[in-house]
């Protein structure tokens, strides 16, 4: 592509704080100006018709390296469904190839940019199982990509790194062969050994300067306080605003001093949390009446000031046969998950797919406003709850101020 884009026209689009349409001039890459616009010559025009334009979708949180493996996933004998993704998971990253790793990964992709997404923070599984063979192509298609959207490349240890040493030495290599944060799972340990998972990532962040996403309290149980134990440690190591929890599922089993404890420690340590309603809806409790929804206490976090973003985790792999890369799908699943039906509320988790999970990324969070980066969803749908339920219509992907893509739909009547 070319280095600078030509500018750009929106005529008549309604942003998600005005009620009357405005035209947005992009150039340069970024916002020019916003209001009732002359015509520059020679300029691109595309006519909104009054349909939303928005902040481009960040995915804050996906596998990858995993995704579309569904249909060749062998039978597993296990009766719970989190012991069979594992089991699945490691017969599957033993067989990688790089040329079906490249071909899956460059679909999701293409399914990322038609929905709008601009940014897409992906962990990618580095242990002794599948090494770092995941991530090399992952960098890969990084780069080859980089006018599409953004790729960010977490280093994510599905295996155990306290029972293999070689485990961490690999997260190390991985850091200086194409990661870009640091990833942890202390739920794949043993009960004994999940407080010096955290000590090691604590230290190796602290040591290389990488910033830190932690798989945090996967479970709803209520003795599992690795969030608040994670918190603790961000504070002692000086990496305040750095550290990043995602799932963080016990928080839902806590009484409500617990969790006001917890939440309050995640909010000093500047920890910003990214739920997967959608997967864990599906696989996380074991009872007839789970006492979370996937959401970790969701209104506790956004009224205490924690930044909350939402993510897609999987799609159509061994840990969520669904899924269609599309933020806001898990938007609307969010809002269910949460029981969020307000305008107010709707705005809310729209917020967790576009300018909370930039900022859960690192990503600039400036929203459709002049200065900002161009990086836009145009809709054709007028209402936010349109656009959440996927009505018919069509998007188009904007990113850095160039069209990169788009996604049309329509429902067929007799």
């Amino acid at each position: 592509m070319r280095p600078d884009p030509e500018p750009l026209l929106i005529r008549g689009a309604r942003l998600l704080d005005s009620t009357a349409p405005v035209d947005v001039h992009l150039a340069g890459g970024r916002i020019a100006a916003i209001g009732d616009l002359p015509a520059p010559p020679s300029v691109e025009t595309i006519d909104a018709e009054g349909g939303l334009l928005t902040p481009a979708f960040v995915e804050p949180h996906f596998h990858m390296d995993k995704a579309l493996t569904h249909p060749n996933l062998p039978p597993s004998d296990h009766d719970h469904p989190l012991d069979a993704a594992l089991e699945r998971t490691r017969y599957v990253k033993a067989r990688y190839t790089p040329e079906e790793l490249r071909d899956r990964a460059t679909t999701a992709i293409r399914l990322a940019v038609g929905h709008g997404v601009g940014t897409l923070r992906a962990h990618v599984d580095v242990d002794p199982v599948g090494g770092l063979s995941a991530l090399g192509v992952m960098a890969d298609l990084r780069d080859r990509h980089r006018d599409l959207l953004d790729i960010q490349l977490v280093a994510f240890p599905q295996e155990s790194i306290v029972r293999d040493p070689g485990a961490l030495r690999l997260l190390r290599e991985a850091l200086t062969s194409g990661a870009d944060v640091l990833g942890g799972a202390p739920d794949v340990e043993e009960p004994q050994d999940r407080l010096r998972h955290l000590d090691l990532l604590v230290e190796l962040a602290a040591e290389t300067g990488a910033d830190l996403d932690v798989h945090c309290d996967y479970s709803y149980d209520p003795a599992q306080r690795d969030l608040e134990e994670l918190a603790r440690r961000t504070i002692d190591a000086g990496l305040t605003g750095r550290v990043r929890a995602g799932h963080c599922c016990a928080l839902d089993a806590y009484d409500e001093a617990t969790a006001t404890e917890v939440v309050e420690a995640v909010l000093a340590a500047g920890i910003a949390v990214c739920v997967c309603p959608m997967g864990n809806l599906l696989l996380v409790g074991d009872s007839p009446r789970p006492p979370g929804r996937g959401v970790a206490r969701l209104r506790s976090l956004l009224a205490h000031g924690v930044t909350v973003a939402a993510g897609g985790d999987n799609m159509n792999d061994m840990w969520f046969p669904f899924g269609r890369l599309d933020p806001a799908e898990v938007a609307m699943v969010t809002a269910i998950a949460a029981r969020m039906w307000s305008d107010r509320q709707l705005r809310q988790v729209f917020d967790m797919v576009t300018v909370n999970a930039a900022h859960y990324v690192g990503a600039p969070a400036e929203g459709v406003q002049v200065g900002a980066a161009a990086d836009l969803v145009l809709f054709s749908a007028t209402r936010l709850s349109d656009v959440l339920r996927n009505a018919p219509g069509r998007r188009t992907t904007i990113k850095r101020g160039r069209i990169v893509g788009g996604a049309s739909s329509s429902v067929w009547t007799t």
